[in-house]
């Protein structure tokens, strides 16, 4: 369930609303469908290597294993960046929540204490009962999304009383890309850069989605348990986020007054919900109230995971040598509350929301953290490469192993290319009509920040790149090994003679 819903939260909800206004309906479904396959390729490269070899922390620890000790340590610094600061982000986002309902400013501040003390508590439980908390918040987002894709389906046919007006395919047809982005001249360069611009946006919606192998180290029977949940994957994002992006095309005109003035406002509240807007469109007036508690959920359920993930990730750390031992002491419940605390201290930069001085700190901390996923999938990716031609060259038989995948390493190649190049161009509307200086910062704060961390390891270590030949694959299953011995003389496996 968590691998179904657990980071569904306010870039499917909400994020959503600007998506249309920025590719129009056909452009939003594509970007998010385009999106989507590449990122079911990114997850099934990824639990190849979890189902080969499950351990605490995810990723981390296969980006030393299998590159190089300093990209391993890179890997790790960009994770914790990009569970630390998502998490204020989420906790800010539930205080502008709530303001759908109470408008006084000054509130904000108690309702992010409130939430922060809330996702403490929720990770200092224990592993079993943080499983039963994310596992009661995914049925309630689940069912909620399958409700507003009905309620969508029956609004664009009709079926809402009193207007039951019929809309059809009507957006399709009429307005199926943005003929006005930026006020871009000729219309195929419009729709083409607001095809485009959608990518970040359906990046960020699927944002957290690999977190799941980070839970690897503590499920029951590992192997099994991920290669189910990673087949979830695949359902949950054509079940879900794209079927969801068909109905909200359908029906919300991109043009939709109620939603431009929404995402106008900075498309945080439940006003900027296309799902809001079929409500305002067709006169249900309780709804929103619903849409806008479950969103709540939804935050405070992707806050909680970020929590949990920074204190594995930070374990990870620990465990290669490249953090504190501290990081590596658990209570009698198996919690690092070391960590634990870490990702409390980054919730406390939700606090900088509050402040219109320091407003502009904190959305460059939000975008750090948004484009740290992005670098993140490139990684995982990289390291499947690496996985894959060790496997080749110590004689492992790829059929073997209890998760195979399609198009290897082709699929692997082609999300590194397609994930860079919206890396790169994330930021291109900063170059338009006139060069954006504040902008330009928030769109690319990421690269200097992992360089860092790489060089700055590698000198300091003199680490190397870890030869095929020499990657350690023995912690692999039994019976992806058998037909195999390990050559201590050659630091790898060989293929037994028959």
């Amino acid at each position: 369930m968590i691998a179904i819903a657990g980071t569904i939260g306010t870039g499917l909800f909400l994020g959503s609303g600007a998506a249309l206004t920025l590719g129009g309906p056909v452009g939003a479904w594509l970007a998010y469908l385009i999106m989507g396959i590449l990122v079911c390729g990114m997850m099934y490269s990824l639990h190849r290597r979890t189902c080969f070899a499950p351990n605490v922390g995810g990723f981390i620890e296969m980006g030393t294993r299998y590159v190089d000790p300093a990209f391993g340590f890179m890997m790790g610094i960009n994770y914790i960046l990009q569970t630390g600061l998502t998490f204020p982000g989420e906790l800010s986002a539930i205080a502008i929540l709530i303001s759908y309902w109470d408008d006084n400013a000054k509130h904000a501040g108690a309702y992010i204490t409130a939430f922060l003390i809330a996702t403490l508590l929720m990770n200092i439980v224990g592993v079993k009962y943080y499983g039963e908390i994310e596992f009661f918040f995914a049925v309630i987002k689940i069912t909620m999304l399958i409700a507003l894709i009905l309620f969508g389906l029956v609004a664009n046919l009709g079926g809402i009383p009193p207007k039951r007006e019929f809309i059809g395919g009507r957006f399709w047809r009429d307005e199926p890309f943005n003929d006005s982005f930026l006020g871009l001249q000729p219309v195929s360069l419009s729709r083409f850069l607001g095809f485009w611009a959608v990518f970040t946006k359906a990046a960020f919606s699927y944002l957290g989605i690999e977190a799941i192998a980070v839970l690897a180290g503590e499920a029951h029977n590992p192997r099994q348990t991920m290669r189910m949940a990673v087949r979830t994957v695949f359902y949950r994002i054509v079940g879900i986020y794209v079927i969801a992006i068909l109905i909200i095309g359908l029906t919300v005109s991109q043009h939709s007054p109620e939603l431009l003035h929404a995402v106008e406002l900075g498309g945080q509240t439940a006003a900027s919900s296309p799902f809001v807007v079929i409500c305002i469109q067709m006169g249900v007036k309780v709804f929103p109230s619903v849409i806008n508690a479950v969103v709540i959920t939804s935050a405070l359920s992707c806050g909680n995971e970020n929590v949990y993930a920074l204190s594995r990730t930070l374990m990870a750390l620990a465990k290669q040598g490249y953090a504190p031992k501290i990081f590596l002491t658990t209570d009698k419940r198996g919690v690092p509350l070391a960590g634990v605390l870490v990702a409390m201290a980054f919730g406390l930069l939700s606090y900088l929301s509050l402040s219109k001085g320091s407003n502009q700190a904190f959305l460059w901390l939000t975008n750090l953290s948004a484009l740290s996923t992005l670098v993140g999938w490139v990684s995982i990716c990289f390291c499947f490469v690496r996985f894959k031609k060790a496997l080749e060259l110590q004689g492992i038989d790829r059929r073997k192993l209890i998760l195979r995948s399609w198009f290897q390493p082709y699929m692997a190649w082609t999300c590194i290319s397609f994930f860079t190049l919206v890396l790169i161009f994330n930021g291109f509307t900063n170059f338009i009509h006139r060069f954006n200086a504040k902008g330009f910062v928030a769109s690319y704060i990421t690269m200097p920040v992992i360089f860092v961390a790489y060089a700055g390891f590698k000198l300091w270590t003199r680490s190397k790149v870890v030869r095929l030949d020499e990657i350690d694959l023995s912690n692999g299953p039994a019976e992806a090994l058998e037909g195999t011995r390990y050559d201590r003389n050659a630091s790898m496996f060989v293929p037994v003679p028959k």
